[in-house]
């Protein structure tokens, strides 16, 4: 809940009480469930006391895994603290008075990611590897474990874990190249683009439909949905335009893009519209560096890519209000 919609709450319920509307021990009870005077130097207290417990609780566990030189004996511990942090988050989350809600969440999405090195190990303790379709079921499996918690406590981090998973069990990876270098990479984009809009129609059915009827307590799922598709969807396209992509999927991109931006205007959704203009901006740029990086010098390369970028803001600017202009008052 927003700090901004809890002093509200919090100032409507004095009122109430002085209004004699409600007592005092109703009062006590919202206060303690809205009121958050006074709690930031607690709460930034209590998250660097857990998290030095938990990072002196792993490097225990670690040195008994490496003094045992056993993989089973480190899953094994890492499963105690996994189902020992679910549990204690799911309380929190779901605690009638929501004391520490988003304590909770954190806490299951973290045991969410510990029950991920659980498999690991496990795999390792019964000797086998780490090559061929291994982690990315693994990724899946995990995937499935933390949609049905997020599903069953209406809880949107473990969701949001699950996507990740899910995407990058499907063959969406990214790794450090050293000296400050990352690199993305998605093992078949074309098939990532059909997933990719599959979620986006999804989410859109999730948030329009369900969250209105029979999910209504599952608020932002299909919010965080939408947007997993959107990215993984402009991704995908980007990198079939790279390097040197042909020219049908530079034009399929750019239709894309084009295609959020119409379709933002037309929801008002400005999701579908950051999105377009973000990505058909880069589609561009990416363009302009193919064709001009070697062609100009890099202060005449700089300048004119400065120049079009302003113009293509302004044109978009100038869009955006003759559409605000355009609505009934």
């Amino acid at each position: 809940m927003r700090a901004i919609t809890r002093d509200l709450l919090t100032r409507e319920a004095v009122d109430w009480h002085q209004q004699g509307l409600i007592d005092h021990s109703l009062l006590d009870d919202l206060l303690a469930r809205y009121e958050s005077r006074g709690r930031f130097l607690a709460a930034l207290l209590k998250w660097l006391g857990l998290f030095a417990i938990f990072q002196l609780g792993l490097s225990v566990l670690a040195f008994i895994a490496l003094a045992s030189e056993s993989a089973l004996v480190a899953a094994i511990l890492l499963s105690g603290i996994s189902v020992g942090l679910w549990i204690f988050g799911v309380r929190l989350a779901t605690h009638p008075r929501q004391l520490h809600p988003f304590t909770g969440s954190v806490l299951v999405t973290a045991s969410l990611a510990a029950a991920f090195g659980v498999f690991i190990l496990l795999n390792m303790a019964l000797g086998g590897g780490i090559e061929g379709q291994t982690i990315p079921m693994i990724l899946l499996l995990t995937g499935v474990l933390a949609t049905l918690t997020a599903y069953r406590y209406h809880l949107r981090w473990p969701l949001l874990l699950a996507l990740l998973l899910f995407f990058h069990g499907l063959g969406a990876w990214h790794a450090y190249g050293g000296h400050g270098a990352y690199f993305a990479d998605i093992q078949e984009p074309r098939i990532m683009a059909v997933v990719a809009l599959a979620a986006i129609a999804l989410g859109v059915w999730h948030e329009r439909h369900l969250e209105n009827r029979s999910l209504r307590r599952c608020s932002g799922f299909g919010a965080l949905i939408l947007i997993f598709g959107l990215l993984y969807l402009n991704l995908s396209l980007w990198f079939l335009t790279l390097p040197g992509g042909s020219l049908d999927w530079v034009l399929v991109f750019t239709a894309a893009g084009l295609g959020q931006m119409v379709a933002g205007a037309r929801l008002h959704d400005a999701r579908f519209t950051g999105f377009g203009i973000v990505f058909f901006s880069i589609n561009l740029y990416t363009r302009y560096f193919e064709h001009f990086w070697d062609q100009l010098s890099l202060a005449a390369f700089f300048l004119i890519g400065g120049a079009l970028a302003m113009a293509f803001g302004y044109a978009c600017e100038h869009w955006s209000l003759f559409r605000a202009s355009e609505k009934p008052r």
